[in-house]
């Protein structure tokens, strides 16, 4: 009788290692890192002029709140603004030059802000 049991359960488990789980991809943060990292960069360079965040008001009233400017704007305009260097977007806005790397991480963190509710 026990023979019969382990034959089929041998046939049972023969039948499945030709099927493998679903897998998962795996999980990325390469998106968030650069989106914490765009984000320090704001805070370091724009937050005494803009809010950066989904919320709050810019602290120089003439400088565009960064959820209004992902609005307005399609990232990629942003994007190439950034790579030609920021010269005005309000009257005390200082020029900004910026590197490849750190536009990348300006957008993944524009991108978060343009998602906020």
């Amino acid at each position: 009788m026990l023979k019969p049991v382990v034959a089929a359960l041998a046939l049972i488990l023969a039948g499945c290692a030709g099927h493998e789980a679903p897998r998962t991809p795996p999980r990325s943060d390469a998106g968030e890192l650069a989106a914490a990292r765009g984000e320090r960069i704001a805070a370091v360079t724009c937050a005494s002029c803009h809010a950066i965040s989904g919320q709050g008001t810019s602290p120089l009233p003439e400088a565009t709140p960064f959820r209004e400017i992902v609005r307005r704007y399609p990232l990629d305009r942003l994007e190439e603004a950034f790579a030609e260097g920021l010269v005005t977007g309000h009257p005390a806005m200082p020029p900004f030059v910026f590197r490849a790397s750190e536009i990348d991480d300006l957008i993944a963190y524009l991108e978060t802000v343009k998602a906020e509710p």
